[in-house]
C-alpha cells in the first residue's frame, strides 16, 4: 500500500529536518500553501521528534522516496494531510518535490501512494488540494491523479 516498485511512502525521521528546512524556506513557493514565514530547523526538529497520529493532529506528514539508477532509495519530496475531517471522511493533500527531482513522474507516483493510503487503509472518502488557478502545472498533476476541477 505505501510503495511500489519505483516509490514507496515512509515516516519522518529526525534525518530529514534538513531536507525539510530548504524545501519549507524557498519563500517564492509560499504562495502555493499556507505558510508566511520561515521554520527554524529547531521548530521542525521538534516537530519530526513528535508523536504524530492523524485523528489527534488531524494532519500527517509523510515522506516519498524513489529508487535511483543504482536502485537506492532516495528522498525526494514529502506529502500531506492536512485538515483531517473524521466526521466527514475527507482530507486537504499537499506535497513539495525537491527541484531536482521536479519533472520525472515522482510527485505523480506520491499522490497516487497517499491515496491508495488514504481511501484503504484510514478510510478517507475524499481527498481535495487548493490549488492556484495559475499554476497550471500543479493544475495538470491532480487532474492527472485524478481530482476534478471545481
Amino acid at each position: 500500500m505505501l510503495e511500489t516498485s519505483t516509490h514507496r511512502l515512509r515516516a519522518l525521521e529526525p534525518t530529514d529536518v534538513i531536507l525539510l528546512h530548504n524545501w519549507e524556506n524557498v519563500s517564492s513557493n509560499w504562495w502555493l500553501g499556507s505558510t508566511l514565514t520561515p521554520y527554524s530547523q529547531a521548530t521542525l526538529q521538534k516537530f519530526a521528534e513528535g508523536d504524530h497520529d492523524i485523528y489527534k493532529d488531524k494532519q500527517l506528514r509523510v515522506m516519498l522516496e524513489y529508487k535511483d539508477a543504482n536502485q537506492l532509495w532516495k528522498t525526494g519530496g514529502a506529502v500531506d494531510l492536512y485538515d483531517f475531517d473524521i466526521r466527514n471522511l475527507r482530507a486537504g493533500v499537499g506535497i513539495v518535490i525537491d527541484e531536482n527531482e521536479w519533472k520525472k513522474g515522482h510527485a505523480l507516483a506520491g499522490l497516487m501512494l497517499l491515496r491508495d493510503y488514504s481511501f484503504k487503509h484510514l478510510g478517507i472518502h475524499q481527498l481535495y488540494a487548493e490549488v492556484p488557478a495559475e499554476h497550471l502545472s500543479s493544475k495538470n498533476l491532480f487532474c492527472k491523479a485524478g481530482y476534478i476541477e471545481c
